[in-house]
Parts: C-alpha cells; structure tokens; sequence
C-alpha cells in the first residue's frame, strides 16, 4: 500500500474532527442548521491551521442529503460522490499556479452549469492572495451575483493582499493559531495510533517550534520518528528543526547580557558552521527572553527593545541572502546602544598604567561619550554627504550601480574578502560626486561598522571600480532625510575641505598635552 504521510492521513472529514477554531466550526454549523449558506466565505489565517481542511468538510457537509447537527452523513450518495477525489462539483484551483485571467474566465463561463451529481457546485480557491489584478477583476462580478447553485470558499494566509471589493462580498472568517492543549492532545493521539514513542519534552519542543500551526507540527513528529526507532525527546526535536539545546541558549543569552561581542560572534559561527537555523535560533531567544521577563516579573526596557529589534531582525533575515550578517550586526548594535557608560572604565580596568597615563586614555573617553559622535561619525557623515550632494555625478553611480556584483570579486581576498562580502549583501550605493560617496545600509549597526574601516572600504572601490573617493556610510532612514532635504533645497548642500576634520584632531591632541603638563 501506497506511504500516506501523516498530515494528509489524518486530516480531519468532518467538523467534529476539527482541531481548534470551535468559533468558525461553531458559525458554519449553524448555518448549515438554519439553511442560511452564504454564496461566498473567505478563510484567512497561518498556514496549517485548518483553512483547505475545513474548506473541502464544508463543501462537502452542505452537499450531504442527510446532514444531523451540521455534520454529514458520510454514507449517502453525495457524500460517496464528494469525498472522491474526481468529483467534478467540488473544484481546488490553486492560485499560485492558476492566478491569470484566462484561467478566472475559463471558470466564470462555466459557472452557469448546473452540478452534474451534487446540491451545489463548489470552488475552493486556495492562496487567492496570488491572483493577478486582472484575475480579481474577472472574478468580482462572479462573486457579487453568483448563480444558486455555485458556493465560493477563498482561503489566504495574506489577507491584506486581497483586496477590499472581494472581502466586502465574502463571510469571513479569521483561523487562529492552534492553542497548545489541542495541539498536545492530537499529537498524543497520533503518536499512540502510529506507535511513536514520544515524552512530553518532545510534544512540548514540537509545539514550540511549530508556531501554532497543527500541520507543521504532525510533519514534524513524522520526521522525528524516521530519525529515530528510539524514545523521542527535546534534544531529538531540536536535532531534527536546526536549534540549539536549552544550555547551550542560556549561554548565549548570558554572552549578550554580559556584552561580550566576541564570544557572541563566535558563537554565532559556530551555530552557522553546524547547521542551526538562525532564523529558529532567534525565535528561541526571543521566546526565553519573554518568558524570562513574565515568569520572574523582571519587567525590563532592555528586555522589551531586545525583543522588538530581534522580531524585526527575523523579518530582515527572511529576506537576505546572508542571514548570518544580519543577526551579527543586530546584536553587535544592541550591545553598544545598551553598553553602561563608566567614566573611570580605565582607572579601574587597566592597572599597570601610570596614573599620567590613565588620566590622559580617561579624558579621550571622557571626551569621547561627549564627542565621539559629533566628530568620529556625524562631522564625517555631515561634510562628506555635504561634498557628495554638493556636485552629485549621475553618470558615476550608475555606473557603479550596475556593477556593483564585481565587489564580490574580493570576495576571498584575504585583506578584504570579509568587508567585500559585507558590502556586497548588506550595502547600496546611492550617490556619488567627483571626490565622495555615499553607501547606505539598512542598519544603523552595519553602517557603523562599516565606517569603522573606512580605509579598506575606499581602497577597494579604488580596486575594483578604479574610482579614488571619500566614502561614508549611512542608514536607509537617514538617507530617506537626506533626499528629502536635497529635493527642498539643494542649496543647502555646501561643499566643505576635510581640513576641518584635522582642526578638530588638533583639538583633541591639545588636551593630551594638557594632561601631561599637569605632571611635568
């Protein structure tokens, strides 16, 4: 006999069988009940979490001729006949792959037949999200004045790409992540039918990673059991998702608390060399972070911004093709937003210097919390996007636009193969004059880090687009400002000598000899 894996075997037939959404089961019961179907419902909600499942019981419940408490009979001639696969009166039509408007039209023509077996003609339209502009329109008359016998179901995990005339003539219904019980109950089912052994550590671990979504998790517990004729555990769970063990997570959280940037980056590789899912690696740390916080009422800012920046990094990782950076600079970013500032950092923390010395290391930083930004980034980032927007080059960006792939020719270059890689990924140019440009970074942490080896960065523009500039980097948003003032006035933009920067270098050498001479 034919392997039938584990999702599709026991997919629910009817409402009874359902897990979870008793509001949706409970309305569309009712219906049934009341003879009040609706020509039109639209499904929306995560994956897995019964929207195709509960479409096709529908389709098939509202056929049944001897339906008892809105479920179907299950032996009557149109449930025999719904239930095949070949029923011609219940039609799948998958958007992702039928979303033009010949294939809507093709089914808007023949929408005025009649069923050839069955009560009602269904159309069951999954991921309808997908369908084109000219799609849509083609199947809005359809749904506002369907014929009576013709029952649209809709179904989308994107609800906000569909748009608002085809909701407005639909019933709607919002699917829910699974709750935990449900889903711990019919994977303890399952599991006793199949004969997989499985402890509660691993059912937990399978609903954690499945995010709410049933099917997910029954693929997970049938991957889980082809791994292993043995007890299936947490740490066989982690195994098989691409995630680190609950100690090993500790300890990477501690790593970030105690902002020991190496030891996190380090770890990171490590993670990336084996093969762990980063993207599950960040919802397991914002998952132990949050229930840290809630669990020991340590209601903390830190905790709260950590959290958010992670989520949205998550987002971002999705659609990079280098995750690794992303996550790399995101947590490097919070560490130096986060860092306590300690004015006597050196007096405490370097001890085999002179008292003249630290004073003289303790001013600069001193000076630094003050000025650090003003000078080491924003004087920088002022005159050079100043002196890039004073006399902008069309023609010199776009030819480094359109060839900007070639960084990647550094790629393993062993002075500038990781910054070539950065940059490639992670940054854009955006303008350029005859002496300056500018690149932009989503990040505010990678464009720190990237003004942070200036030098290198200019010498392989200089490599490989043979172009000797200034080069400063900038956020996507600070860039967005940038050319909102330039279209305001471009006057503004003034072209300024990087003389001024060495001025400020004097002034800060002065308080160096100032310290000194307090000890000649």
């Amino acid at each position: 006999m034919e392997h039938q894996t584990l999702y599709r075997k026991y997919r629910p037939k009817n409402f009874n069988d359902v897990v979870g959404q008793k509001i949706t089961i409970q309305i569309l019961k009712n219906a049934i009940n009341n003879n009040q179907i609706s020509h039109a419902y639209l499904f929306y909600g995560p994956r897995g979490t019964g929207k195709t499942s509960i479409a096709k019981i529908l389709s098939r419940t509202i056929n049944c001729k001897k339906i008892t408490d809105g479920i179907q009979c299950e032996v009557c001639s149109n449930c025999l006949s719904s239930i095949n696969p070949n029923c011609v009166d219940i039609l799948e039509i998958d958007a992702a792959s039928n979303n033009g408007v010949d294939e809507i039209r093709e089914l808007k023509n023949k929408i005025s037949f009649v069923p050839s077996e069955l009560k009602y003609k269904v159309y069951i339209i999954d991921e309808v999200h997908m369908l084109s502009t000219g799609a849509f329109n083609a199947l809005l008359k359809t749904l506002e004045e369907p014929p009576k016998h013709a029952v649209f179901i809709l179904a989308t995990t994107e609800l906000q790409k569909v748009p608002l005339t085809i909701i407005s003539r639909c019933q709607t219904f919002e699917f829910r992540k699974i709750d935990s019980q449900s889903m711990k109950r019919k994977l303890e089912e399952i599991s006793a039918k199949e004969n997989i052994q499985i402890d509660d550590t691993g059912i937990k671990e399978i609903i954690r990673y499945s995010n709410g979504g049933l099917r997910d998790a029954i693929g997970i517990l049938e991957k889980a059991s082809a791994y292993t004729n043995n007890l299936i555990d947490s740490s066989v769970i982690r195994t098989i998702s691409g995630n680190i063990s609950e100690d090993d997570l500790k300890n990477f959280i501690q790593n970030i608390e105690n902002k020991n940037i190496d030891q996190v980056l380090s770890l990171i590789n490590s993670y990336y060399d084996e093969g762990i899912d980063l993207i599950n690696l960040c919802n397991s740390v914002i998952d132990y972070v949050r229930n840290s916080m809630i669990n020991e009422k340590k209601y903390n800012k830190s905790y709260c911004s950590f959290i958010i920046r992670l989520d949205n990094v998550v987002s971002m990782m999705e659609k990079s093709q280098n995750p690794k950076i992303i996550l790399e600079a995101s947590i490097i970013e919070f560490i130096i937003d986060n860092e306590k500032k300690q004015d006597n950092y050196i007096l405490k923390n370097n001890n085999t210097k002179t008292k003249e010395e630290a004073i003289i290391e303790n001013e600069e930083i001193l000076n630094s919390d003050k000025n650090s930004k003003s000078f080491d980034f924003e004087n920088i980032k002022e005159i050079r996007v100043n002196n890039t927007l004073y006399d902008p080059k069309k023609d010199i960006i776009s030819k480094i636009r359109n060839n900007w792939n070639k960084i990647m020719d550094l790629a393993f270059d062993e002075e500038f193969g990781n910054l070539s890689r950065m940059m490639s990924s992670d940054t854009r140019p955006v303008a350029a004059s005859n002496s300056n440009m500018i690149l932009v970074s989503k990040l505010i942490g990678m464009a720190n880090q990237i003004n942070k080896e200036l030098d290198k960065v200019e010498k392989i523009i200089n490599k490989v687009f043979d172009f000797d500039c200034k080069i400063i980097c900038i956020s996507d948003e600070e860039w967005k400002n940038y050319t909102l003032e330039y279209k305001n006035n471009k006057e503004k933009f003034k072209y300024t000598e990087e003389k001024t920067i060495n001025n400020q270098v004097q002034k800060k050498k002065s308080l160096k000899e100032k310290a000194k001479e307090l000890f000649d």
